[in-house]
């Protein structure tokens, strides 16, 4: 405690008046206190911050009554003569110098009263220290702050000591590095599908479907350059933000030269799959130039598939590329890897893109499954002829495996047969599947032969052969797969990109896409259908008048330039329209209303 006033009798300035209470002043920075007369009140000292006050030892909290034997002790909290900061990234220290010189403080004078709340002024004869660089120093060495000290700057504010502060330590920012890019020279998307010509479609017209030819350059891999490190005001290390890094593997029919050059080593469609690790090809084609029907039979194609004609009724297209219908699709279902095209019609048909695509895919769900059937019959065929031995018999593997194969594992030999038939039918244009890998699946299917030569080690390469088989048509997806139709009809349509209706629109049909959902034509229309998707929805005319209503579910927005009567969902949030709307944006106003101007 900075000051003690030891109050008795002889300190007693009696008041000119006959008050018989108790008083407490101040005089010349000194506290004196009188006591009452016979039955008079004490004086009352009422604390005030910023000063503390004690009385016989304990700290005074509220007004308390004083006398003359008490002992009274007081203190102001010093303020400090300055204040060091660091930002919260830690990459600047500033300082701020209120005060160069501390000073003691004393109690201001104030008349003899019953009560007093004691002030305090600077006494500026009195000085407890100077503030020197020493000590500033010494405190920014105890806070670890060390990084690009600027000395002349802290001596600047100890000089001016004027309250504002300034920046003495600065860190270092960490130097960002580049992310790898794949640059493609070519266009991923098919320009220019759906032409008018007089106000109707031109068929005439070829799909512009990209195409290279042998030794033209398809992409350059521009690789990460890292970044470098930086520090912070305490000379911490700070690391650069990550990289994106891409790692790109060439195809057979791609070549990779100096320079991460990539080339086409064939002509076709290029295409790019993946993400951080990208596979570059060059897609074969296979052109149906008439209708898919029963004479042609199902369509299981690696590459794209072209039909310059219709599907028709119950037949089946499976493509781990695009798919390019010039006519219409009729009661059957189409399933691409890539991106689905019908510049016709499509009824009461399902067409799946991208994921959904390899979803509904055969070869990759056949592969998918008789690995893990396989795995599992390997682990069954050990333990029961384990058993075996145990009990002292004697049987061969093949037989092990064709009484669990007719008993457990029923569904095995059928999902063999059925991935036969579909290698059978695909054209891979990079080459069909191993000899080795056939005879595996026919040696499953004929118990003589079984039973005489097959070994578990064969199992083992055949669980990897699915795997590696289920692997290469995983890889095929396309994350920008898309479906571009003219007009639908109680059809179920899925794409993992966008949808877009170019003509007439959609009745009684089920549209999702992970991307958005547009019409394009002003007089495009949406009727009794459930719309979904992932991002937006731009429609035109949505239901009739006495008509089935339609629902559309959004996360962002959906527009409509007419709705008649339906439900909207945006992001969980429902609403039901059950009047006309014209010209409204339910949902985030953003950009959407302005893609119709």
């Amino acid at each position: 405690m900075s000051n003690i006033d030891q109050i008795s009798e002889q300190n007693l300035d009696p008041p000119a008046s006959l008050s018989t209470d108790g008083t407490i002043g101040i005089r010349e920075g000194s506290l004196y206190v009188s006591n009452p007369d016979e039955d008079g009140a004490y004086a009352v000292l009422i604390p005030l911050p910023p000063l503390r006050w004690w009385l016989n030892g304990v700290e005074v909290q509220t007004a308390s009554p004083v006398r003359t034997a008490d002992k009274i002790e007081w203190e102001r909290v010093s303020e400090p003569l300055y204040e060091i900061q660091v930002s919260p990234d830690r990459m600047q220290a500033a300082i701020r110098v209120f005060s160069e010189t501390e000073y003691a403080w004393k109690l201001q004078d104030a008349p003899p009263a019953a009560s007093l709340s004691p002030t305090a002024a600077a006494d500026f004869e009195r000085v407890v220290r100077r503030l020197e660089i020493a000590e500033i120093m010494s405190e920014i060495g105890k806070l670890g702050i060390r990084k690009n000290l600027n000395v002349s700057a802290v001596v600047q504010a100890l000089q001016e000591a004027q309250g504002s502060w300034v920046t003495f330590a600065v860190g270092e920012a960490p130097i960002p590095g580049e992310d790898a890019v794949l640059e493609l020279f070519f266009e991923e998307k098919i320009e220019n599908a759906f032409e008018e010509a007089g106000g109707s479609l031109d068929y005439r017209n070829h799909l512009r479907i990209p195409s290279v030819q042998i030794g033209e350059p398809l992409a350059k891999l521009r690789r990460a350059k890292h970044g470098s490190a930086g520090c912070d005001v305490y000379g911490e290390p700070i690391a650069p933000p990550p990289v994106r890094e891409i790692e790109v593997r060439a195809r057979q029919h791609v070549e990779m030269q100096e320079d991460d050059l990539f080339v086409a080593a064939k002509a076709g469609r290029p295409c790019v799959t993946g993400d951080s690790l990208c596979y570059l090809d060059i897609s074969d084609a296979y052109v149906v130039a008439g209708d898919v029907d029963l004479k042609t039979g199902h369509i299981i194609f690696s590459g794209d598939v072209s039909i310059q004609g219709n599907v028709t009724d119950n037949m089946i297209v499976e493509s781990l590329g695009n798919v390019y219908v010039s006519g219409g699709v009729y009661h059957s279902m189409i399933t691409a890897a890539g991106s689905i095209i019908v510049q016709g019609s499509t009824i009461s048909s399902r067409l799946y893109s991208g994921s959904f695509g390899l979803s509904f895919n055969r070869l990759f769900h056949l592969s998918g499954q008789l690995k893990d059937e396989i795995a599992m019959l390997v682990h069954a065929a050990r333990l029961l002829q384990a058993e075996t031995s145990r009990r002292g018999q004697v049987a061969r593997y093949g037989q092990i495996v064709l009484l669990l194969l007719k008993t457990k594992f029923k569904n095995i030999q059928n999902n063999i047969r059925e991935l036969l038939q579909v290698l059978i039918t695909v054209q891979r244009g990079t080459g069909s599947s191993s000899n080795e890998f056939a005879d595996t699946l026919n040696l499953m299917l004929s118990p003589v032969q079984m039973i005489e030569s097959l070994e578990e080690s064969q199992l083992l390469r055949l669980q990897a052969d699915l795997g590696r088989e289920h692997a290469f048509v995983n890889d095929m997806q396309q994350n920008d797969s898309h479906i571009e139709l003219s007009r639908c009809q109680t059809s179920t349509i899925k794409s993992n990109g966008d949808i877009t209706i170019h003509r007439e629109g959609v009745l009684q049909s089920d549209l999702y896409a992970t991307g958005s959902i547009r019409f394009n034509h002003p007089s495009s229309v949406c009727r009794g259908s459930c719309l979904e998707s992932e991002e937006d929805i731009l429609a035109r005319t949505v239901g009739s008048a006495g008509g089935a209503p339609c629902i559309l579910r959004a996360k962002h927005s959906i527009y409509v330039y007419r709705m008649f009567e339906g439900k909207i969902s945006i992001d969980g949030l429902n609403r039901d329209i059950l009047s006309p709307m014209q010209d409204y944006t339910f949902g985030h106003r953003d950009s959407a209303a302005a893609a119709y101007g």
